[in-house]
């Protein structure tokens, strides 16, 4: 049967675009703005040495292939989605728990409006010249998307408190999901708040994204205590191992929201002092590195890294691992530069730089690998659909 967590393959690939525009983020310089733009990349290869021309090529050449694979998997999930809305199974998916699957669509939309972002700013000339008149377009779409994540989750609660189903019962962190869409919108709705020199643009992105935020904190919170409770009287469902690292893109996903909002308030509105962000980025990346190891722990006893490592476990909800990949990647980008370099205790091309450079390089290849491992087996379970589906029409 199909899933809705299918589309995590989309987050997926999004995710992996966006870490490979981290390269370019922090190892292009860009001037004048706070991400690096199509003039900035130009000039950089252009006048750069060998090994700044290498990080554009890879930089642009990654984005470009996993926002194709993002744009693909999501037009592909679309489509499944709508012929699984007129199946029979989707009458008891939406009378059950799983219906909270559902806001993996919302979380996968806000992807692709950050993607698009990022492929504009990096692709379009003198964009930047009018991203002003942007802002209030982009704050619309993930708004409209934040509105549909929390009418999602409105049925959801409804049919839990109404005793269609029980969440209490779920020995996992899947009822997660939608504080991570939330999250996702939040993020989305603060990077005007970074970027903007526009004080009302900024004053509209703190206050939408705040919102969104601390709901999103508020649910994980509440969700996680439930599944934690379920999880240590009854054990972690097999279906549900995936989901115990859900907390380590949902800490990314809010650390850079608090830190766009803290650029909008000091540097905009002018608003304060400047934060140092070693101390929390450093706190981000040991509770994600705490939920990798407690999640591993978890689901060494019955193997079940391997055996998705090794397709012998398939299906939508594995590709919830490729997320806590992506996710601690970005979060040792932004300790790197904005904890360790930006406090001076690492200088930007040292040996030392380098050095630290090779972990989320490192665990983006990783992820990468993971990620096509997963989609192969996406392609074996849609293989089987559409051979059921014509054995159904034949007989």
């Amino acid at each position: 049967m199909y899933s809705p967590l299918y589309f995590l393959a989309a987050l997926g690939a999004g995710g992996l675009a966006v870490s490979f525009f981290l390269m370019l983020m922090f190892w292009i310089p860009h001037p004048g703005q706070q991400i690096p733009v199509f003039e900035d990349w130009v000039g950089a290869f252009q006048t750069g040495d060998l090994s700044t021309q290498t990080i554009v090529v890879i930089g642009l050449s990654g984005v470009l292939f996993f926002t194709y694979h993002h744009v693909r998997l999501l037009l592909l999930n679309f489509r499944l989605m709508a012929g699984f809305r007129k199946s029979p199974d989707y009458a008891q998916f939406v009378k059950s728990p799983s219906q909270s699957q559902s806001l993996a669509l919302p979380l996968t939309s806000a992807m692709t409006i950050n993607v698009g972002f990022i492929v504009g700013a990096l692709f379009v000339p003198k964009l930047w010249s009018v991203v002003e008149n942007l802002f209030p377009l982009a704050m619309l779409g993930f708004l409209g998307i934040g509105i549909w994540a929390l009418t999602l989750y409105a049925r959801v609660f409804q049919g839990a408190s109404s005793g269609t189903f029980d969440l209490a019962g779920t020995a996992s962190f899947a009822q997660v999901l939608p504080a991570f869409s939330l999250a996702m919108v939040s993020v989305g709705l603060a990077a005007p708040a970074s970027m903007s020199h526009t004080p009302w643009i900024v004053g509209v992105s703190l206050t939408l994204s705040t919102f969104f935020a601390m709901t999103a904190l508020i649910l994980a919170v509440f969700k996680t205590a439930m599944g934690l409770s379920a999880m240590l009287s009854k054990g972690v469902e097999s279906a549900g191992l995936s989901t115990l690292w859900i907390w380590v893109p949902l800490l990314t996903v809010l650390a850079i929201t608090f830190m766009r909002q803290d650029h909008g308030v000091t540097h905009t509105l002018g608003l304060g002092q400047k934060t140092v962000w070693l101390g929390p980025l450093l706190m981000v990346v040991s509770a994600q590195l705490l939920v990798l190891l407690l999640g591993a722990v978890a689901m060494r006893s019955s193997g079940y890294l391997g055996q998705v490592w090794r397709g012998e476990i398939s299906g939508a909800a594995v590709f919830a691992l490729i997320c806590p990949g992506v996710a601690l990647s970005v979060s040792l980008h932004f300790l790197i530069n904005k904890g360790f370099v930006a406090s001076g205790l690492l200088e930007f091309g040292s040996v030392g730089y380098v050095l630290s450079n090779s972990l989320p390089v490192a665990v983006t290849v990783l992820t990468l690998v993971a990620f096509f491992r997963l989609l192969r087996g996406f392609s074996v379970a849609r293989a089987q659909w559409e051979s059921g589906r014509s054995l159904s029409a034949h007989s």
